[in-house]
C-alpha cells in the first residue's frame, strides 16, 4: 500500500502543476493576441488590429515588439507622429536594431522632412553601413543640402555594391559636377547614357559638365 502511494505521488503533482483542460498558457495567450491583431490588420481593420496590440502589451507582451509594431500600424494609417513616437521608444528599447531606425526613416521621407531623414538615415548606417535605402537616402539629403562631396561618397559606396544602379550613377556624377570634377561627371554622365538614354536631366548635366 505504501509502495502504491508512493509510485502515485508523482502522478499527483504533475496533475497539480498541469493547467486545467482546454486553459491557455499566458505565452499562448498573449501570442493570440499578436495573431488576433495581424489577422485584423490583414481584413483592414486598423483600429482592431491596434487595439489587440495593446491588450498584447497590457497582458505582458514584449515591450519592444509592441512598440514596434504600433509604429507600423500607425505609419500604415498615415499617422506620421505617432508612429514616429512608437519608433523612438523601439529603437530606445533595442539600440542596435535596424526595424525601428527605418520606420523612422519611412516617417520622414513621408512627411517630405529631408533634413530628419538624412539623420534617420545616418542612424542606420551606424549599425548597418552597407543599407541601401539609408545611403541613399543620407545622399540625396546631402545633396539637398549642398554638401555635394558627402553626397557624391555615400553615392560612390553605392555604386561599389551596386555599379549598375542608375540612381547613384546619376547622383555621383551631379556632385562630381558641383565640386568641378568634370572629367568624372562626363564619365558618370555617359555611362547613364549607355544604360538609359531618357534618364531624368542626363542630357542637361551632360552638356554642363563638357562645358
Amino acid at each position: 500500500m505504501k509502495r502504491t502511494l508512493l509510485l502515485l505521488l508523482p502522478v499527483i503533482a504533475i496533475a497539480v502543476a498541469a493547467p486545467e483542460a482546454g486553459q491557455k498558457s499566458k505565452e499562448e495567450a498573449i501570442g493570440l493576441l499578436w495573431q488576433e491583431s495581424v489577422t485584423a490588420e490583414t481584413n483592414g481593420d486598423s483600429a482592431l488590429a491596434l487595439e489587440k496590440l495593446m491588450a498584447y502589451a497590457k497582458n505582458g507582451g514584449d515591450t519592444y515588439l509592441a512598440n514596434l509594431r504600433a509604429g507600423w500600424l500607425n505609419y500604415s494609417e498615415k499617422k506620421y507622429d505617432d508612429a514616429g513616437r512608437y519608433y523612438a521608444t523601439a529603437a530606445k528599447l533595442q539600440t542596435n536594431a535596424l526595424n525601428p531606425r527605418l520606420g523612422l526613416l519611412n516617417v520622414a521621407q513621408a512627411k517630405a522632412d529631408v533634413a530628419t531623414a538624412t539623420a534617420a538615415a545616418d542612424a542606420v548606417l551606424k549599425i548597418e553601413p552597407t543599407n541601401y535605402r539609408a545611403l541613399m537616402a543620407y545622399a540625396w539629403g546631402c545633396f539637398q543640402a549642398k554638401d555635394h562631396r558627402r553626397a557624391g561618397t555615400a553615392y560612390q559606396r553605392v555604386l561599389s555594391m551596386y555599379p549598375e544602379d542608375q540612381d547613384a550613377i546619376s547622383g555621383a556624377a551631379w556632385c562630381s559636377l558641383y565640386i568641378g570634377q568634370k572629367r568624372e561627371a562626363i564619365d558618370g554622365f555617359r555611362r547613364l547614357m549607355s544604360l538609359n538614354p531618357e534618364y531624368a536631366n542626363l542630357r542637361q548635366g551632360l552638356e554642363m559638365a563638357t562645358k
